[in-house]
C-alpha cells in the first residue's frame, strides 16, 4: 500500500487516528468486534503511514542487502511486536495519548525477507513474544531469531 496523499479524502493524521482510536475504544455501545476490526485496521494503517516498503524506517540487513530485480516477492511488511500484543495494549487505552504512545512504541513496521519472515514462524515467534520476554524490548523476537536491522538504522535498536 502506497502512502494516503494528505490531498486525498481518505487521509487522516496520526493525531487523527489516535483520537478516533481513543474514541473507538472507549465507546462501550459499540460490539467488541467493531471496536476490533478498527483496532485491527489501524495496525496496517500506522505502520505502512510513510509506505508499506519504501518510507518504511526499519529494514533487516538482508532485505535492505536485495538486488532490486530480487526483492519484489522476497519482501514482507512486519510489525516488530505481534498484532495481538500491541491489540492488548491498546485495549487498556484512556486517552489519545495512550493510544499515541502504545502506537509509536509497539506499533513499528520493519521490513524482512520472506526467508526471515519463515524463521520467525519456524521459531513460533511469528504471532508471539518470546516466552521470556522482559515486556519491554519490543525488539526481543529479532533478536532472538538473529534478524539484524540494516547498518543505516542499526543505532535504533
Amino acid at each position: 500500500m502506497a502512502r494516503v496523499s494528505p490531498k486525498n479524502p481518505r487521509y487522516r493524521s496520526k493525531e487523527e487516528i489516535c483520537r478516533d482510536v481513543a474514541f473507538v475504544i472507549s465507546c462501550e455501545t459499540l460490539h467488541i468486534g467493531t471496536r476490533l476490526a478498527v483496532v485491527d485496521q489501524v495496525f496496517w494503517v500506522w505502520t505502512e503511514f510513510d509506505g508499506k516498503y519504501d518510507g518504511c524506517k526499519y529494514w533487516s540487513k538482508k532485505a535492505k542487502a536485495l538486488p532490486k530485480g530480487e526483492a519484489k516477492g522476497n519482501l514482507v511488511h512486519e510489525h516488530l511486536v505481534p498484532r495481538k500484543v500491541v491489540r492488548q495494549k491498546l485495549l487498556r487505552c484512556k486517552s489519545a495519548n495512550d493510544v499515541r504512545t502504545v502506537l509509536e512504541t509497539w506499533c513499528i513496521g520493519v521490513v524482512v525477507t520472506r526467508e526471515e519472515d519463515q524463521l520467525l514462524n519456524s521459531l513460533r515467534l511469528g504471532s508471539a513474544m518470546p516466552h521470556d520476554w522482559d515486556g519491554i524490548d519490543p525488539w526481543a523476537r529479532y533478536t532472538k531469531a538473529g534478524i539484524r536491522l540494516a547498518q543505516d538504522e542499526a543505532s535504533a535498536c
